[in-house]
């Protein structure tokens, strides 16, 4: 593998940015921009506005586009003689957190605590998804363009990607003309498959929604009174997802990997030992390496999230519900339409229990990433002068709305670079980032970056 140009000292260029890095990551972090709706909306407009005066002290010109929802940011550094456009991804907006099941009292307070193989632990919600990634971006494209690099790098910061993205969209057509400018986009919002092997994403699952209601009666009644008589809504639901769960309907349109993407997840270092590890997992449907890679990232799933109706207070009452709601998604893989799949949901439940009411919610389309081209050769270049280490090829177990939108209304590939690791917490209590990956996703930036602009 060849190794890419870099900017001269470039090394200690990236190592004096820490202080910058943990600077601007607390302002990030410390903002609490949970995604639309379940907070007050004006915490997601200050960190908005925060992000814009950040883009803008780092050379940027920034601004606030405005959607129906919350805005998006877009800054763009540029060079007066770009032989080459790029724009990159992330996101600003994270997950709710309950204090009552963090180490922190506050998970929106930053704190920085001492490693000794990874350097820094930058713990708070939103450090590894996606403030930390973001930030490695900007200084690793600052640090190209500051060294020359005949590249513009346009830097585009969703507000709403925790939901699904509902209103990027309009972003998007404000901004197409200028946006599509750009040859690639890159994201960085994906994660290595253990701490040591880097990895290059190359597939997204996409994801549907739904909710089962079955209501059975006008008010709960005692068991002893009609139990037998009386159908009970919960029990018939739980019957329901069992149904499903053996149904064959959303496995159509599935297509198997390659023989060269298994030998990527052979080569990538999975360690299930690890894996069970860091995400708290005592028990799992298969501990067999190959299987549980397969598993999350190259077959759809379908999950019970929660089941509503009955009674669920302390002790026993021994009713039969009147009423019953099953929250259910799937994870659906490149190649499969979410639609047709709603649609097969709708009619396998009318077939099994036409009673039950099935309310489809918000959908995400799977993504098949481009493995060809010099943007993907950059990346996969940069990554290994970067770490020492070859990246492997992967795929996601999870979704970005943005990124299938991104491809098709530019028309242009969507690459992946990724950062985070298993263990950082994604969507999880005790989120954190390291220094240790900020300290490779700056440096693999800046290689990138500069490869791309010297690529023809």
């Amino acid at each position: 593998m060849s190794t890419p140009p870099a900017p001269t000292g470039l090394d200690d260029e990236v190592l004096a940015s820490e202080a910058w890095f943990r600077a601007q990551l607390r302002t990030l972090v410390e903002l609490p921009s949970v995604s639309p709706g379940a907070t007050q909306d004006r915490d997601i407009r200050a960190s908005a506005i925060a992000a814009r005066e950040l883009l803008s002290s780092m050379g940027a010109q920034a601004e606030l586009v405005e959607t129906r929802g919350t805005p998006t940011v877009i800054g763009r550094l540029r060079h007066p003689n770009a032989r080459a456009r790029v724009i990159v991804y992330n996101h600003l907006d994270v997950q709710p957190a309950d204090a009552a099941v963090w180490q922190q009292s506050n998970p929106f307070h930053f704190e920085v605590e001492d490693h000794p193989k990874r350097q820094f632990l930058y713990r708070g919600r939103g450090a590894t998804d996606d403030k930390g990634p973001a930030l490695c971006a900007l200084r690793g494209a600052k640090i190209a363009i500051d060294h020359g690099a005949p590249i513009d790098v346009t830097f585009v910061w969703e507000t709403e990607e925790e939901i699904g993205s509902p209103h990027f969209g309009e972003v998007l057509a404000a901004r197409r003309e200028e946006l599509s400018a750009a040859e690639a986009v890159i994201v960085s919002d994906t994660i290595w498959p253990t701490d040591q092997q880097p990895a290059v994403s190359t597939g997204l699952r996409g994801s549907l929604h739904a909710n089962l209601r079955l209501r059975t009666a006008g008010k709960e009644v005692h068991s002893g009174l009609a139990g037998g008589v009386a159908r009970n809504p919960v029990r018939e639901l739980c019957a329901l997802a069992t149904a499903i769960d053996s149904a064959g309907f959303w496995h159509a349109g599935v297509t198997a990997p390659s023989e060269d993407e298994i030998a990527g997840f052979l080569a990538s270092g999975f360690d299930p030992e690890y894996f069970l590890h860091a995400h708290d997992l005592h028990h799992v449907t298969t501990q067999v390496p190959l299987e549980m890679m397969l598993r999350i990232w190259t077959r759809p799933t379908f999950e019970v999230h929660g089941l509503a109706g009955g009674y669920t207070g302390r002790g026993t009452k021994t009713i039969v519900p009147e009423a019953a709601e099953l929250k259910v998604s799937f994870r659906l893989v490149p190649d499969q339409d979410p639609m047709l799949i709603g649609q097969a949901l709708i009619e396998f439940v009318r077939a099994v229990n036409p009673d039950v009411v099935v309310e489809l919610g918000g959908w995400l389309a799977p993504y098949r990433a481009d493995q060809g081209g010099k943007v993907h050769r950059a990346i996969v270049e940069a990554l290994h002068a970067t770490t020492g280490r070859c990246p492997v090829t992967v795929r996601e177990g999870g979704s970005i709305g943005a990124v299938p939108m991104i491809a098709r209304e530019l028309g242009r590939p969507v690459h992946f670079l990724p950062l985070s690791l298993p263990d950082h917490g994604y969507h999880a209590p005790n989120e954190f980032f390291d220094w240790r990956q900020a300290r490779v996703g700056i440096g693999a930036f800046a290689r990138a970056f500069t490869a791309i602009a010297a690529t023809p």
